[in-house]
């Protein structure tokens, strides 16, 4: 298989996985494994959540307009939920400055991501039993803050950021489309700092000589395939949600995982 092709299986799988509850960092694992093939590092990694981040600003694109709008005009709910998504994001910023560089060696150990992935897939199974209503509760900040600590948690490769979020504000009381809604708006300033990481990490002489293997255009492909295959991934978690069948990706999650389990080493 020609290099070009399992770049852009790479970046279909991140635009699958970065939105469904499954955790991309651990398909990202997983396929490099069973497709014996090196990521090209930070570098593509930055093209993919370039990609990836572009879905989420036109997918809720006038939410995110009306958010703004809001906040020119002095609403105080437009500031409002400018702070809740700043608050989602304080969580994940400690755990990373505290223990992101041990939780690195992770991605080292394909059994270990598999494994989390399992913990994962149980994390969504239990979270969608505790959900015994539909909710209709709005974002708060002790909601953002919930959501957050999920967000820090999926620091760990295996566990899905979107997943442990969605999780934690449906159950804190919020209904499915504003618990997706505030999940993938939240990601927002998560994967902007994820593109500035990329970008000092790039800059060094092993990741500039792996990024020449494939070229700028290559990585700009790379960029189109994760967003538009990431918009499809998007509308199919919210319509999941929606219909009350959240439980799927965990069952899933579970079954891949142990897969992955028994026949990676």
């Amino acid at each position: 298989m020609c290099d070009f092709l399992k770049l852009m299986i790479l970046s279909a799988v991140q635009g699958l996985a970065e939105f469904l509850p499954v955790s991309s960092s651990a398909h990202l694992v997983l396929v490099q494994k069973a497709l014996s093939v090196e990521s090209p590092g930070s570098s593509l990694e930055l093209y993919l959540h370039a990609g990836t981040l572009a879905t989420v600003c036109v997918f809720y694109r006038r939410r995110i307009a009306q958010v703004v709008s809001d906040m020119a005009r002095m609403r105080a709910r437009g500031w409002r939920f400018a702070l809740c998504v700043v608050l989602s994001a304080v969580p994940a910023g400690i755990v990373y400055a505290l223990c992101g560089e041990r939780f690195e060696s992770v991605y080292d150990s394909t059994r270990c991501v598999a494994a989390l992935m399992v913990v994962n897939g149980a994390l969504l199974l239990g979270a969608s039993a505790l959900v015994r209503s539909p909710g209709g509760g709005d974002v708060s900040v002790w909601r953002a803050l919930a959501m957050g600590l999920g967000q820090a948690f999926a620091i760990l490769p295996g566990i899905s950021r979107s997943g442990t979020s969605i999780s934690a504000g449906r159950v804190a009381g919020m209904g499915a489309a504003k618990a997706a809604e505030f999940s993938f708006l939240m990601s927002i300033p998560a994967i902007a700092g994820a593109i500035l990481v990329e970008v000092a990490s790039s800059s060094t002489g092993a990741e500039a000589e792996a990024a020449s293997q494939f070229g700028g255009a290559s990585f700009a492909a790379a960029a189109v395939v994760a967003a538009v295959v990431g918009y499809g991934a998007l509308s199919l978690v919210v319509r999941t949600l929606e219909r009350g069948r959240f439980w799927i990706f965990g069952v899933y999650c579970v079954a891949a995982g142990a897969v992955a389990l028994a026949v990676l080493h």
